[in-house]
This record gives structure tokens, C-alpha cells and sequence, in this order.
């Protein structure tokens, strides 16, 4: 059974001493988040409640015994001889963990905001460097919130303050390492990271009655539907869709079979109501608490709700498949094909059109055009933004001024290469270092950045967390994530004449009657980012106006100055999901700025 909460902060004095009173309240750990209580040594099972159990095992082993914890969670943490203070962020965590040191006070929190000073946020709070990689959804600092004071802990990272001290220091304590013997059989491969998926799904539902997860019709979430159904007396489906636009009706139809499968409910929810002219799509909290740009924007408030009418304390997702079961970009056509790389009936084209392609699209290559020789030496020269597809396929830069685009580009480039050091670290302590491009590095990149991505923390925060509810998907579950990273290229990804099939591993596992067979062969479903294109199509001149003279973005040099005047509705068109999320940021500058 997990034990569970949803909100811890405390403020110590800096420095502080052991005989500080209160320091923690009444007692000495706090939580947000789950942890399955199961994976506690048996030892501190059984005396007293969860959380005092939780605190021994602190008290006794510190971080080794945070490694071995399973869930989604941070913790405070004060030792017993209240000498030393320790928040810990797990290393698959989703839910986030703030802190503020200065003005003589160390403060931490679950929400940024209560670590401001005054009354509610103001633009003078903000971290303004930031605000393209807010946008962008992509290179955001692990470290670092959206105001200027608040730091975050990332992933996998530990604050230690000690009394006496005025300055805490933060390391890295965990890091996912690739699972000891996969099976080279793809089918056992598969079958087991089916097990592990199903594992997952029990630690958070075992004792739950309902869950309500997000069913897009795709394969990832028909897998959650499927483990997560036969742990609940009832489990929702709760699927997105858009009305009257192409594709989306036979998204409609698999996903309803697919929870009538698994004994599911099956409950669709229209966005055309969002994204009609005059629509809400926009439209965030009334306190303007945190942006969320992700697609769909009203989805998470729809899913808690949802959550709260039927009693489930989690709503799950396919989130992180994709990161999950991601193969090293560039390199994983060679690990799979090897000479018959050069056959151009395996790979559908040449030899000099596949190596043209790759220099065009990588991450160190785009911008210079490298020719194939120079991608080939970046491959082996260990250059880790090989790693990484044409920024310009990650972000797009719409509207933004170069500088913008720049910092974007270059925040990816650093986490790039720290990713890579990392997982050089790891190989060297594991006896098989010396690898420039460890496998996995591009999942790993992914996964980490996944991880961190604001826009995640600030859907929890705005809209489960207050309700008490959960937001989690078993593809950042720890056993999985790590069984995942040790599958082979070929388990991943499959080629032959000139097709590719991703995601292969999972696609064998729920290819066997668990699923209707068409989720496991299915390689496309409608665009998602079709709903906010939707509402900027229908309201092209309310998305100019925002964007235009009066734009804050504009002010602080973010959007260009003649990107609103220049905007016509062919451009919208191809471009209306950035545009919708250049929009959320602006609002949300406007109404912090009142």
C-alpha cells in the first residue's frame, strides 16, 4: 500500500542549530508524493505508522536507502540529532521540490509560490532568461524554476543544509543504471518489460478501487489501460478528441474497443468547446498560479475532475513511452542493420541519401550543413549532440527572436553534454566506461528532460494536488525506465525495406490478444496539437492582438517586434500549437503583471 501526501514546506534560520524549535513541526520527515511501502526492508515494516517506518530507514542508511525506495516522491528529512537537514528528489520523480536560500533563512516548498516574497506573483519575480525554454518545452534548467530566488532540486539530486552552515549544498545521490541481464530473445525482452509494467501499475493500485487514465487510442496508454484496469474495481478511459476533424474519429473508435478490452469505462471529451471563436482553450487558473503550455491545455483539469467524481486517487498516462523506448538517435539504423545499411532494399534509399539526411538533421550538424565525413567523425569522436535530432524538429521557433531561439538552443547543448558525462561516470564505476556515446544516451537525454519539464510540474501543482490527486505514468516507474535503457538497438527499433517500426519491444509484448491487434500495428493517430491549432485557426485576430504592440513578450525582447504584424493565417495554420503557447505565456505575463 503506498503511503501518500501531498504538500510539505518548512523555514529554518541560517544559520540554525540542532536546538531550533519547530524545525519541522512534530516530526522530522515530511513527503509529497507515493512511495510503495512494500519496497521498505522488512525490517522497518510493521512498528508504528508508514511514515515513522520511512524515517527510520532515513535515520539509519540516508541516501542508499532513498535508491531502493519505489515511487514518485520528495522527502525532507532531519536527523535525529537534528544536526543536518536533507531533501531528497527521487530519481524518477515527476513532483517537484523548491527551495530559497538568503535574507538569513533557508525555506523550502512543494509550491514555488509560498517561497515569494508578498502576496501572490508578480513580473518582477520572474526569471525572464528562461521564459523561451518555458515556451519552447524544451532545455529548462533542472535547477531552476520560473522566479529569479526559487531553485528547484532536479531529479536524482540531494540538498544538504548542516547547522552552523549558511550555504546548502546540493549533489547528485541516484541515477538510473541499465538493468543486469536482458534477455537477448526479443519475445522474453518483451515479455518481461510487459511484467515490469505490470508491476508498476500494482505498486500505485493495488489498494485502489478507481483510476482514470488518459486512453489516446495509441499503443502507449493502451498498455496502462490494460494493467491498470485489472487492478481496479473500475478504471476510466478518459479520451480527448475533436469532433468533425480528420482523424480524430478513428482515434475515437480503437480507443473506445481498446477499453471495451480491457473492461474499461469508455469516456470521451470534446475540445471543440475550447477551441470554437471565443473559446476557453487559453484559459488558465483564476490565480495565474503557474503557465502550462502542454497540449491539450484543458485535458489535465478534465482529468482531475473526472478522478474526483469517481474516487481515484491517480489519473495515469502513456507519458514517457516515447522518451522511454527511444533509440540512439543516428546510430541505432547502424546497431540494427550493420553492413545491410548499405542495402538500399532494407533501408528504402541509398547509402549517400541516408548519410545526407542524418548530417541535415542533427543537432551538431543543421546549422553548418555538415557533409556525411563530418557526421561520421562527430559519431566517433564522441561529440554527444549526435545525440540529438535538428533543433528545429525538437523546437519550434516561431515568433521568437534569435536571441531567443539561441539560448534555447544552447541550454540543450549544455544538458546534452552533462547527460553525457553522467553516463560516462556511470560506465566507469560499472567496469565498462571509456565509451564516448554510451548506449541509451538519447533515451537517457530525454528521460531527464522529461522529468524536469516545467509544464508537467505545473499541471500537478495547479490542478491534481489541490484536489489530492496523482498524476503518474508506470513508464517512469525506476525498474522500468532501467530494464528499458539496457534493451538492445534491435529490441527497440525495427527496419526493413524501407519501414521503421518503433517501440518495438512493447508492441511485441501487447501483440498477443492482451489488446485489439490493430493498437500493436497501428503507426499513426491524429495530431493532438490539431485542438490548439484549431483554436488559433478560429481565433486568428484575439491571438494577433496578444502578440502584438502591447505584448510583454515583445517588450522584453522574446517575440520579434514584427512577428504579430506579419502574422497572416497561412502561417497560423502550419503553426498553430507554438503560436497557442506563446499565447498562455502572454496572458499569464499580463496577469501577474496587474
Amino acid at each position: 500500500m503506498p503511503l501518500t501526501s501531498f504538500h510539505i514546506n518548512g523555514r529554518l534560520p541560517l544559520p540554525y542549530s540542532p536546538d531550533t524549535v519547530g524545525v519541522l513541526g512534530a516530526t522530522r520527515t515530511l513527503l509529497t508524493g507515493w512511495i510503495d511501502t512494500s519496497s521498505f526492508p522488512s525490517w522497518h515494516r510493521g512498528e508504528g505508522s508508514a511514515l515513522e517506518g520511512l524515517q527510520r530507514l532515513l535515520d539509519s542508511d540516508g541516501a542508499s536507502a532513498v535508491r531502493r525506495l519505489r515511487g514518485d516522491f520528495v522527502i525532507a528529512h532531519l536527523a535525529a540529532d537534528r544536526a543536518r537537514l536533507r531533501l531528497y528528489r527521487g530519481v524518477a520523480s515527476t513532483i517537484p521540490l523548491f527551495w530559497r536560500s538568503g535574507d538569513g533563512s533557508f525555506a523550502w516548498a512543494t509550491d514555488p509560490g509560498e517561497l515569494l516574497d508578498g502576496e501572490g506573483r508578480r513580473l518582477d519575480d520572474v526569471d525572464l532568461d528562461l521564459l523561451p525554454m518555458i515556451i519552447a518545452e524544451a532545455g529548462f534548467p533542472h535547477d531552476r524554476s520560473w522566479f529569479k530566488d526559487v531553485w528547484r532540486l532536479p531529479s536524482g539530486e540531494c540538498l544538504t543544509l548542516d547547522a552552523g552552515e549558511v550555504r546548502p549544498r546540493v549533489d547528485q545521490f541516484d541515477e538510473f543504471s541499465p538493468a543486469e541481464d536482458v534477455p537477448a530473445d526479443p519475445r522474453s525482452a518483451a515479455e518481461e518489460l510487459r511484467r515490469r509494467l505490470s508491476q508498476a501499475c500494482s505498486r500505485m493500485l493495488e489498494p485502489e478501487d478507481a483510476a482514470v487514465v488518459m486512453l489516446s487510442g495509441g499503443l502507449d496508454s493502451a498498455a496502462v489501460t490494460h494493467e491498470a484496469a485489472g487492478r481496479c474495481k473500475k478504471a476510466v478511459g478518459l479520451h480527448f478528441t475533436l469532433e468533425s476533424f480528420p482523424g480524430f474519429a478513428e482515434d475515437s473508435e480503437v480507443a473506445a474497443r481498446i477499453a471495451g478490452a480491457c473492461d474499461a469505462a469508455f469516456v470521451p471529451y470534446d475540445m471543440s468547446k475550447h477551441v470554437v471563436e471565443g473559446g476557453d482553450y487559453l484559459q488558465g487558473p483564476e490565480d495565474g498560479s503557474l503557465p502550462r503550455t502542454h497540449v491539450p491545455l484543458p485535458g489535465y483539469p478534465a482529468a482531475a475532475t473526472q478522478a474526483e467524481s469517481i474516487g481515484a486517487r491517480f489519473v495515469l498516462s502513456g507519458l514517457m513511452s516515447d522518451q522511454v523506448l527511444m533509440h540512439d538517435w543516428h546510430r541505432g539504423i547502424f546497431e540494427v542493420l550493420g553492413p545491410a545499411v548499405l542495402n538500399p532494399l532494407r533501408t528504402g534509399e541509398p547509402i549517400w541519401q541516408t548519410l545526407a539526411q542524418m548530417s541535415g538533421s542533427s543537432f551538431a550538424g543543421s546549422g553548418r550543413r555538415r557533409r556525411p565525413l563530418g557526421l561520421a567523425r562527430s559519431l566517433l569522436g564522441g561529440d554527444p549532440t549526435v545525440a540529438l535530432p535538428d533543433p528545429g524538429l525538437m523546437v519550434h521557433h516561431v515568433g521568437l527572436t534569435p536571441d531567443a531561439a539561441d539560448r534555447i538552443t544552447d541550454s540543450l547543448r549544455g544538458s546534452t553534454y552533462r547527460v553525457q558525462a553522467g553516463a560516462r561516470a556511470m560506465g566507469d564505476r560499472r567496469g565498462n566506461g571509456g565509451r564516448h556515446l554510451p548506449h541509451g544516451i538519447t533515451a537517457l537525454l530525454f528521460i531527464k528532460e522529461a522529468l524536469n519539464l516545467p509544464h508537467l510540474h505545473a499541471g500537478w501543482l495547479n490542478y491534481f494536488r489541490p484536489r489530492g490527486r496523482f498524476f503518474a505514468t508506470p513508464y517512469a516507474d525506476r525498474d522500468v525506465v532501467e530494464f528499458a535503457l539496457a534493451l538492445p538497438t534491435r529490441h527497440r527499433l525495427a527496419l526493413g525495406y524501407g519501414s521503421t517500426v518503433d517501440k518495438f519491444a512493447l508492441r511485441l509484448a501487447y501483440a498477443d490478444g492482451r489488446l485489439p491487434r490493430e493498437v500493436a500495428t497501428r503507426m499513426h493517430q491524429a495530431r493532438i496539437d490539431a485542438i490548439p491549432a484549431a483554436f488559433v485557426n478560429q481565433n486568428f485576430e484575439t491571438c494577433r492582438r496578444l502578440l502584438g504592440e502591447d505584448s510583454v513578450l515583445r517588450r522584453l525582447g522574446i517575440v520579434a517586434d514584427d512577428f504579430a504584424a506579419n502574422l497572416s493565417r497561412g502561417v497560423a495554420h502550419r503553426n498553430g500549437e507554438p503560436i497557442a503557447r506563446l499565447c498562455v505565456i502572454e496572458q499569464w505575463l499580463r496577469r501577474i503583471s496587474e
